[in-house]
């Protein structure tokens, strides 16, 4: 019994196949896709890549083999010629057709169409399974075995219930499950309905034909015509516009029903010829459904005459079925050969009819009374609603006004905190330079005292005057880097300068802030690091760190040091780091030390916002970044990394 087929690669394709399979299977993909994978692109019909020059081998194939079949009919050629280019053609179109069924899986893999991979997965299944039925058949009829029914009918029965179960997978959850239901029962009418007028077809020709046999006829089209009152139900429930997909499968499905049933028909008449328009019409449906299988995509129609129109025929339809059976009820009272038990079956089949009606018009009945108790809820919702929209004006306004009265308080206490904190940050800043004001005067004070003391003593040249030379050469060096410290501190210019020499200059002022505390202080690094930066803001960063390290690190007089080192970071940055072996921070206090307010004990000194304008200045004006490390009895080291030109 021969059919249309399935999945099948060229020789060329075979070739190819190894490589795409493991590439493929890499991601996920089942082999079968990976068998069917083209690098060609799109084509301008919608086809997936690489489906083209498939349809079209195809097409040219069937249309010469199709030729050559019925040419050997009409002229007269031996028997085997017409069956063997019928066989031929068959297996053209059931292998294309699954061959473009897998590029359209392949298709909405890679488009991410999640449910329509997994709906033209199945009809790839279908459409394969019906290519092995026709791969049976050529090998019955090569061996010259051909009952019916064969190992192939298996296969070809396939196809339906797989097309029919992508399409009822892509109905759940777009659909309501009453839907759904109404959908399975007009389904199951309609099989009943073909079964009862195949039947009446067929019973009448029965003759020795077996009950099995009998049965695989009548399946063949109940199956196929079930899989297209589903497709209908789909293109009816969710508005399908003019899609060719959907709407082709399902003309397929319904189209070879037809086809089996006049086979069949054929069949028990023992009027089957090789080269007929029945034989040609399986193989052309066949590669149409494989095109659609290949572009199936739902795509939503919007508009009152297609609402109109789909819900009109989704009230048809089961009326249709009822005029089937009716049909065929009607058709068997005209048929005298017909057996007593045939028409006890048809009967039967109209009774069954008749309840899935009256079962699916429940389910419509119990869908008006939710409706109904809906719009009903959704009235009392309205009445409701009403009332409150009455009162709403006035609750607006109580509440407009207790939020504005909320606002005002919430401002007043906002420019209350933003006050404080520019308060306090301005007196951690005057604080420092305070400290280091005081200092440098007390220095100079000494310095030049001293200087007055050995020029009061001193009439000849001698080792005192040189003391005095170099006295009052120390208190000039330290007077011009305290002068170009408190220039940078008061304009924040910015200006090209040695990152080493900048760092000296702040540590010699430094030095004479801390001049009472038993800590000493190194500096060292690479000398000629030009940066184009602010050396203002650099020098509050360094004296703040300094005095951190000191204050915090070197509690009750501890004696210690403290180093600065000055390095380059890469072709962009320096390095500067300033690391003391003091009593470090304990681990609990490191993650809160850029917190503001955050002091590292009762009695520390300042007011906890040291650190956080330290933090603000380097990832702001100078666009770095800071670092603190205090690992366990080794001190702390702070690392701070700025880009030679800043931003």
């Amino acid at each position: 019994m021969p059919e249309p087929a399935s999945p099948s690669s060229p020789p060329a394709a075979a070739a190819r196949a190894p490589r795409r399979a493991r590439a493929i299977e890499e991601r996920g993909a089942p082999l079968l896709e990976a068998l069917i994978a083209a690098p060609s692109s799109p084509t301008r019909l919608g086809l997936p890549a690489g489906a083209a020059p498939v349809a079209r081998t195809a097409a040219v194939l069937l249309v010469i083999t199709i030729a050559c079949a019925v040419g050997s009919a009409r002229l007269g050629a031996p028997v085997g010629w017409s069956r063997l280019f019928d066989n031929l053609h068959w297996s053209i179109a059931d292998v294309a057709a699954a061959w473009l069924a897998w590029l359209g899986v392949r298709d909405a893999r890679v488009k991410g169409l999640d449910a329509e991979h997994a709906a033209r997965r199945r009809f790839a299944f279908g459409f394969s399974a019906y290519a092995v039925g026709q791969m049976l058949w050529d090998l019955q009829a090569g061996l010259g075995w051909q009952p019916f029914p064969a190992p192939s009918d298996l296969f070809y029965l396939m196809l339906a219930p797989c097309c029919a179960l992508g399409m009822m997978g892509f109905l759940r959850g777009r659909v309501s499950e009453t839907q759904r239901l109404a959908a399975l029962l007009d389904t199951l009418s309609l099989v009943i309905a073909i079964v009862a007028v195949a039947l009446v077809a067929y019973l009448p020709r029965r003759g020795d034909t077996t009950p099995l046999a009998l049965g695989v006829m009548l399946a063949y089209p109940a199956l196929l015509f079930a899989a297209g009152c589903i497709g209908l139900m789909l293109i009816a429930l969710l508005r399908v516009g003019r899609a060719f997909g959907p709407w082709m499968l399902t003309l397929q499905m319904v189209a070879q029903g037809g086809l089996w049933m006049k086979w069949n028909t054929l069949a028990l008449d023992g009027a089957l010829a090789d080269g007929g328009v029945v034989n040609a019409a399986f193989s052309a449906l066949t590669l149409l459904g494989g095109l659609a299988v290949a572009t199936w995509r739902v795509d939503r129609f919007v508009g009152p005459r297609g609402e109109r129109f789909y819900e009109g025929a989704l009230r048809v339809l089961p009326l249709v079925v009822v005029v089937c059976v009716t049909f065929a009820v009607t058709l068997q009272d005209a048929i005298a050969r017909l057996s007593p038990a045939a028409r006890v079956a048809c009967g039967a089949a109209a009774v069954l009819v008749i309840v899935l009606a009256a079962a699916r018009q429940t389910l419509l009945l119990r869908d008006r009374d939710q409706l109904l108790e809906a719009q009903r809820q959704l009235r009392d919702r309205e009445d409701e609603l009403r009332e409150l929209n009455q009162h709403l004006e006035q609750r607006v306004s109580e509440r407009t006004r207790e939020a504005e009265e909320r606002n005002a308080e919430l401002t007043a206490a906002l420019q209350q905190l933003s006050a404080a904190r520019h308060e306090l940050v301005r007196s951690e800043s005057l604080a420092t330079l305070g400290a280091l004001a005081t200092g440098v005067a007390a220095e100079m004070s000494n310095a030049l005292g001293d200087a007055r003391l050995l020029a009061a003593t001193l009439s000849t040249p001698d080792d005192g005057q040189r003391q005095l030379g170099e006295a009052l050469e120390h208190a000039q060096r330290v007077i011009g880097g305290f002068r170009q410290f408190a220039l940078d501190q008061a304009s924040g210019r910015r200006r090209r300068f040695d990152a080493l020499v900048t760092v000296r200059e702040v540590l010699d002022v430094a030095r004479l802030a801390h001049r009472q505390d038993p800590v000493s202080f190194v500096v060292n690094g690479e000398p000629g690091l030009e940066m184009d930066s602010y050396p203002g803001p650099l020098g509050q960063v360094l004296a703040q760190l300094v005095a951190n390290a000191v204050s915090h690190g070197f509690a009750d007089d501890r004696e210690g040091t403290v180093e600065v080192r000055v390095w380059p970071s890469g072709r962009e940055h320096v390095r500067i780091t300033v690391r003391d072996d003091g009593v470090g921070i304990a681990p609990a206090t490191l993650s809160q030390v850029s917190a503001p307010f955050h002091q590292a004990g009762a009695a520390a000194p300042g007011t906890g916002l040291g650190f956080t304008v330290v933090r603000n200045i380097v990832g702001g004006t100078l666009g770095g970044r800071i670092e603190i490390v205090s690992p366990p009895q080794a001190g702390t080291t702070v690392t701070v990394t700025l880009p030679r030109t800043a931003p």
